[in-house]
């Protein structure tokens, strides 16, 4: 099938699009990632063929974090989707989050395509917890247009068990598709020496005060361990700023994907606290990058993913109602007690078969299959 997937980020490459665009072709599809590249980061690249996957980026001076200020850049993306679309030979659209499936319900009212919806993370959730009634009628708001569009979709892709019990009784085609790295991806997962026990955060720099909570209690261990961030974010600048008066914090800032196996060689310990509000149900890329890298998690146990480490021993769960004194406590262990760790990372090595992303092309293929007939 013949293929576009609607991406409100720039592709940097965004990882899981990426691996299931990846995929897509290994199983014959022609794909086409249709991307909202709204701060402009590659303008000289409106066009670019990556992995036999063609790249098209639409430009809209707009910035992450400003909220309802980008709606109108949003609606000129969805228009600018369409137009690229109308007079082409595209048999499916993949959208890919709420945004994405809002872009390609809308359009594909005219289009009248194959639907699928790609939902990483459930957006309401962004809503849930924020002051003010405006936020809490955005956040209802959400959840019932997404379930009237859910229910126009062809297939609906979640990526966790409990993200497929919610929308069970919603979606007419539902799979679970992970976010497991590839077998390839790490090969050479041997740990670098180092005297100092180095925590990283590696991802999206999303989230502030939990990052910010990470540094601080790392300073009551300044000279025994040190927080390697690497990422980018709407946070990013901020606690770069903040980290120039700890000698033992290193900011590394974007990176790419070919670039992992190298980063979490130079890290002990994932950190991974985020907010019960916003990820109650997920299953992060770094949950099973670091149970391949054989690198024990520090998270958040209200979460589906924190209670999976907490659970299976792959590390910490632990509440974030004291975090900074919660993280504090973990470093002393670890740093008390080698043997701490080692227990941790023999879990993760009996376990580490059962996490990579080539189990999930047999549900891709299932999934087109169904959108073919």
């Amino acid at each position: 099938m013949n293929i576009a997937m609607i991406l409100t980020n720039g592709f940097d490459p965004d990882p899981r699009v990426y691996k299931e665009a990846k995929s897509l072709r290994k199983l014959g599809h022609k794909i086409t990632i249709l991307c909202w590249d709204r701060e402009g980061t590659y303008i000289d690249k409106p066009e670019e063929d990556l992995d036999g996957i063609h790249i098209v980026r639409f430009f809209g001076n707009a910035e992450y974090g400003t909220g309802y200020k980008q709606i109108f850049k949003f609606l000129n993306f969805k228009e600018d989707v369409y137009k690229y679309l109308k007079d082409k030979d595209f048999q499916a659209l993949h959208c890919h989050d709420f945004d994405g499936l809002f872009i390609g319900y809308n359009i594909n009212k005219r289009l009248k395509l194959k639907l699928t919806y790609d939902e990483h993370d459930l957006f309401y959730m962004y809503f849930y917890n924020r002051k003010g009634l405006l936020n809490k009628i955005i956040y209802h708001f959400i959840i019932l247009l997404e379930r009237h569009m859910v229910k126009k979709a062809d297939t609906h892709i979640v990526v966790t068990p409990k993200m497929k019990e919610a929308y069970k009784k919603i979606s007419k085609n539902i799979y679970i598709v992970n976010n497991a790295p590839y077998k390839s991806l790490f090969n050479h997962i041997e740990k670098t020496s180092d005297n100092l026990l180095r925590i990283g955060f590696i991802g999206s720099v999303r989230y502030y005060d939990e990052i910010k909570a990470l540094i601080d209690a790392a300073q009551k261990y300044d000279k025994a361990v040190k927080v390697i961030i690497c990422g980018w974010g709407i946070y990013a600048e901020q606690l770069a700023g903040y980290s120039k008066k700890f000698s033992n914090v290193e900011i590394k800032g974007a990176y790419n994907i070919s670039e992992l196996e190298e980063l979490y060689k130079n890290i002990d310990i994932t950190y991974a606290f985020y907010p019960g509000d916003t990820a109650t149900i997920s299953m992060p890329n770094k949950f099973y990058e670091s149970i391949i890298t054989e690198t024990p998690i520090i998270a958040n146990k209200v979460t589906e993913f924190g209670h999976e480490v907490w659970k299976n021993n792959f590390g910490y769960g632990i509440e974030g109602k004291n975090l900074k004194e919660e993280i504090e406590h973990i470093i002393e262990k670890l740093l008390k007690d080698p043997a701490e760790k080692n227990s941790i990372i023999e879990n993760m090595r009996k376990a580490k078969n059962n996490y990579f992303w080539e189990s999930n092309e047999s549900k891709l293929n299932a999934i087109y299959t169904i959108c073919n007939s």
